[in-house]
């Protein structure tokens, strides 16, 4: 108010209104003024009818000081936020997300966004119990943190198994530790929290965890030295492959876990890739018969067979030179899609 009152007092003021009577051009100056002090007027009337000049801004800062670092007014707006509690700052900052269309947003997601605690997955890349869970999570489309581990990494597992074993997978679901991949694919699958089930009950078949127990010992030989070749996070470290390896002899009747030989066996099972490859083609013909659709294998949609028969198959996608019939192919495709867990064809060995 005081501002304006200085504005308007030299049009008003008694020495202003004789000056005007006395000449034409002081006449012509004071009304020049008077226009001039009525623009102001009206722009402090109404500040968002106009945006402040570059000097304007100037004049609001203190010489030396720069605009950045002027300390603002608070506003009423700015006294609103301070008397927030932390609850609703945070519950503004996740409708940041719900901008997100609703075909996009995964099950589970309102109640994520109030928890702001998303499930820990810890995993194997190459492991096929470490993938039956991520098909779960992946099927639901739940958001979750995948932590890979390395393979000699063993104090992380053991701190967290309730046997203090090194053993994945774990789920960390807010302090509640989950193990055993099928315990944990079942629970998920039935927590309200993310929907209701969408996998159907097991079949009860065994064919092709029969098959895979023809192929054993040359899966072995193909797979094994892949997986240290390939570049899968858990053997990021030379220390890491090697713990894998003195772990995993091929031939348990030759070596025992921790022998130095087994590293000798991994080098001759790849110079035996050959007729490996041949054998395992051949076989390769009986899986065709096995997969019932190009999105499920048994008939009746995705089940508990599903989660079984893609963890285990996934793995022949590393070897390059397999034969795999259309109906395998397609299936491992779409599964991979649909779960988010990706083939190794575009690395294969």
């Amino acid at each position: 108010a005081t501002r304006r009152t200085a504005l308007c007092t030299p049009v008003f003021c008694a020495s202003t209104t004789q000056a005007m009577a006395s000449s034409s051009s002081t006449l012509t100056a004071s009304l020049t003024l008077l226009l001039f002090a009525g623009v102001a007027f009206t722009m402090m009337q109404s500040p968002s009818s106009s945006s402040l000049s570059l000097s304007a801004i100037r004049s609001r800062t203190s010489p030396g000081t720069s605009v950045m670092s002027r300390r603002p007014r608070v506003s009423s707006t700015s006294n609103l936020n301070a008397m927030k509690t932390a609850s609703e700052q945070r519950r503004e900052a996740v409708q940041l997300h719900s901008a997100m269309p609703t075909s996009y947003q995964p099950v589970g997601y309102e109640d994520w966004k109030e928890s702001m605690v998303l499930p820990k997955v810890y995993v194997y890349d190459h492991c096929p119990f470490c993938v039956r869970v991520r098909m779960i999570y992946g099927l639901k489309k739940i958001r979750h943190d995948l932590i890979w581990l390395q393979n000699d990494d063993k104090k992380t597992p053991s701190q967290m198994h309730p046997q203090q074993k090194k053993v994945l997978p774990i789920v960390d679901n807010g302090g509640k530790i989950m193990i055993e991949s099928m315990d944990i694919v079942k629970a998920v699958d039935n927590d309200p929290m993310y929907g209701a089930p969408i996998l159907n009950p097991s079949s009860g078949r065994t064919d092709y965890n029969d098959w895979v127990k023809s192929i054993k010992e040359v899966m072995g030989r193909l797979s094994r030295p892949r997986y240290i070749q390939a570049y899968l996070p858990e053997f990021a470290f030379q220390s890491s492959r090697d713990t894998f390896v003195l772990n995993h002899p091929i031939d348990k009747k030759r070596f025992s876990k921790g022998d130095e030989g087994i590293f000798q066996e991994y080098e001759e099972a790849l110079t035996r890739t050959g007729e490996d490859i041949a054998f395992l083609n051949n076989k390769l013909v009986e899986v065709e018969d096995m997969i019932y659709g190009p999105h499920c294998v048994t008939e009746g949609g995705i089940s508990y067979d599903d989660i079984e028969f893609f963890a285990r198959f996934r793995g022949l996608t590393l070897i390059k030179g397999l034969r795999m019939g259309p109906k395998l192919t397609t299936y491992l495709d779409n599964m991979a899609k649909m779960t988010q867990v990706p083939l190794y064809t575009a690395m294969a060995i």
